[in-house]
């Protein structure tokens, strides 16, 4: 594979084909209330999101395609050109290095949707050749065992359902994007492969069920509406929990239906969970949505972050003694500087929550959802879109010397133009979740269309009766709060627009008068004959709010994080003034902030401006304790940015948590 790699441009006609599928194909699941649009039915136009899609398609994408290329690198595509005899050498890398090949292969399938490149398409026919020649002829296919002459499925820890999971991904996007089947039908091949295995190694197989896997497979399904798939993945969740010697990291101690908390590898489990609400959208298995319930209770009221990041432990040991690694944590066990938070996790509960949505059109699904992705999904990478975090931080003190000589409790920014990075997972990920948000932004219903997430858009769509939609969105949200929609097509539809939960005060107003009361955490729904030309203007008041932690949450006692709308927000030490450390900083609980705009700023940032208060901390060279001082507080100018655009100028201190003066 040659390293010249184009820049794609993305074409400026937009062809809506609303019968194509979008990224889950929800559009047919009997149980779910909401279907998913086309994959073509929406563009992001300006603004906030439509610079990241740029970023992505223009610089992430292509720079990331020549990292793969590097052989040793976590995720390496030369591991697949060996296996289908295009060149020689052994494999290195990690045992989820193809997996994550399949990551990069699904975002830029996702961006070729819209872009329909030519130069793209070229590359992505011969990624998707060398893939199908690499497959064995029974269907499988995992390069880390063949070229490593290892036996197949000896560990779970190698990570073949990962890699066969993630395969099935890509080849539903390749072929929603681009009407291809060749990646599909190897997609098949390797899932009728398992369909086998299950049937002749059940108790052996149920082992791998690693819950990438169960995405793949379900949306294999939708895809090809094969029936033996579904099974297939109701197999691997009915014998969840039921294997001897299953434990808490693999979310396998206990029966999923039977489950009360979230436990174990983060990653794994919200995937799992995600996968879980895919099935109940096909099954409409009850008890299995009530257990999916009671874990989102459990991770939203006792083990998430104000930024939405779960996974709070590098490792330790569940409430029920078991070893586990990149892990949810005890009830607010929340720590600052040690807050593993892996970028994949803080996906898989973003996508977890957007299927919860779609299932039953619950604003708090959404309002997570949005969390997430404006903040421990941007911090994982840089405004550069060149360099990325593989765990996700709270507080950092740049002098010590954990910050960068422990991969595994912070990953400092693995460049693609320095690697080889030891995993190479979360990039790829970012990159297609990035090209995909289009298609999060809106739902339907049989009477209307759900506006999730705003930004600059277009969407042209039919509603599932066959009538015309068609709607422009302009806004410089989430900077400010004023959102314009006007209706470009004839006819009678309910608009539903997302009123989120911080939004007290929150007005809506059509063709200028003002409209039905828009209550904070709810949708307002607008139900009439609509005419083009139409407008509706929401306005969401974006006051800058100090947020305080439940008391059992330790380490964020007697501390306030500043939220601005769905932005959260940091105080970083190039913004503080010269001599002060972050750890003097205190923050008056009546402080006032001003946003003020700054396009040249870390990509053009609204940043929080006020007065707060520093308590300087004297001398404690060689020191642990003290007895009390009362050194003379002093006031101090301040300056907060949004919490995903640290660690773009330089090694820094950075903290989300302030002490609160009251």
């Amino acid at each position: 594979m040659g390293l010249n790699v184009p820049k794609f441009i993305v074409l400026t006609t937009l062809v809506a084909t609303s019968a194509e599928p979008a990224l889950t194909q929800m559009r047919i699941s009997p149980y779910a209330r909401l279907r998913a649009i086309g994959i073509r039915d929406a563009r992001w136009t300006s603004g906030f999101w439509a610079q990241r899609f740029a970023l992505a398609r223009d610089v992430t994408m292509p720079e990331m395609w020549r990292t793969l290329q590097i052989h040793g690198n976590g995720a390496s595509f030369i591991n697949l050109r060996i296996a289908a005899g295009l060149t020689q050498g052994e494999f290195k890398g990690n045992n989820w290095s193809d997996g994550d090949v399949y990551k990069w292969l699904e975002g830029a399938s996702f961006i070729y949707a819209l872009a329909r490149d030519r130069q793209l398409e070229a590359l992505l026919d011969e990624v998707v050749a060398t893939i199908a020649k690499a497959q064995e002829p029974d269907g499988y296919i995992s390069t880390n065992i063949t070229l490593a002459k290892k036996q197949r499925w000896e560990e779970p820890r190698n990570h073949e359902m990962y890699n066969l999971g993630h395969l099935m991904a890509a080849a539903c996007a390749h072929y929603r994007a681009t009407g291809k089947t060749t990646l599909l039908q190897v997609a098949r091949k390797a899932a009728d492969y398992l369909c086998g295995l299950a049937k002749t190694e059940p108790q052996r197989l149920a082992r791998f069920g690693a819950p990438s896997y169960l995405l793949g497979i379900i949306e294999l399904y939708r895809t090809t509406n094969e029936p033996r798939y579904l099974e297939l993945a109701r197999f691997f969740v009915d014998t969840r929990g039921t294997i001897p010697g299953g434990t808490d990291h693999f979310q396998m101690r206990v029966p999923l239906r039977k489950e009360t908390e979230a436990v174990g590898h983060a990653v794994h489990a919200t995937y799992l969970y995600a996968a879980a609400a895919d099935l109940v959208a096909e099954k409409g298995d009850e008890e299995l949505r009530q257990a999916l319930e009671r874990i989102w209770r459990d991770v939203t009221e006792r083990k998430i972050y104000i930024t939405g990041a779960v996974g709070a432990l590098a490792r330790g040991v569940s409430q029920r003694g078991d070893f586990v690694v990149e892990a949810f944590g005890a009830p607010y066990e929340l720590p600052n500087r040690a807050g593993y938070n892996e970028t994949c996790a803080n996906i898989g509960n973003a996508l977890w929550n957007w299927r919860m949505f779609a299932l039953t059109s619950d604003v708090k699904y959404a309002d997570l959802m949005e969390l997430v992705l404006y903040n421990s999904v941007l911090s994982g990478i840089g405004i550069s879109g060149k360099d990325f975090f593989y765990t996700n931080v709270h507080r950092r003190y740049a002098d010590q010397s954990s910050f960068m000589h422990n991969e595994t409790l912070l990953r400092w920014r693995n460049t693609v133009e320095k690697p080889a990075a030891g995993s190479y997972c979360c990039p790829p990920n970012i990159l297609r979740t990035l090209a995909a948000l289009h298609m999060l932004a809106y739902s339907l219903s049989k009477d209307g269309v759900w506006v999730n997430l705003y930004g600059g858009s277009v969407l042209r769509t039919k509603l599932p009766d066959g009538t015309p939609l068609e709607l422009t969105q302009q806004t410089e949200y989430p900077w400010e709060g004023h959102v314009q929609l006007r209706v470009e097509s004839a006819g009678a539809f309910t608009l539903n627009l997302r009123v989120p939960g911080w939004a007290e005060g929150a007005t809506v107003r059509v063709n200028g008068q003002p409209g039905p009361a828009a209550r904070a955490g709810s949708y307002v729904s607008l139900s009439r004959t609509w005419k083009p030309g139409d407008s509706v203007e929401l306005t969401l008041p974006l006051h800058p709010r100090l947020v305080e932690a439940h008391p059992k949450a330790e380490e964020l006692r007697n501390q306030v994080a500043v939220m601005r709308g769905p932005l959260v927000y940091a105080l970083e030490s190039p913004d503080l003034p010269p001599g002060v450390r972050i750890s003097e900083v205190f923050l008056p609980a009546q402080i006032k902030l001003t946003p003020h705009h700054e396009g040249e700023l870390l990509g053009g940032v609204t940043v929080l401006e006020g007065e707060a208060v520093r308590i300087p901390e004297g001398d404690w060279t060689g020191l642990l304790y003290r007895t009390l001082l009362r050194p003379t507080p002093e006031k101090i100018r301040l300056r907060l940015i949004p919490y995903y655009a640290w660690a773009n100028r330089g090694v820094s201190y950075m903290t989300v948590w302030l002490p609160v003066l009251r």
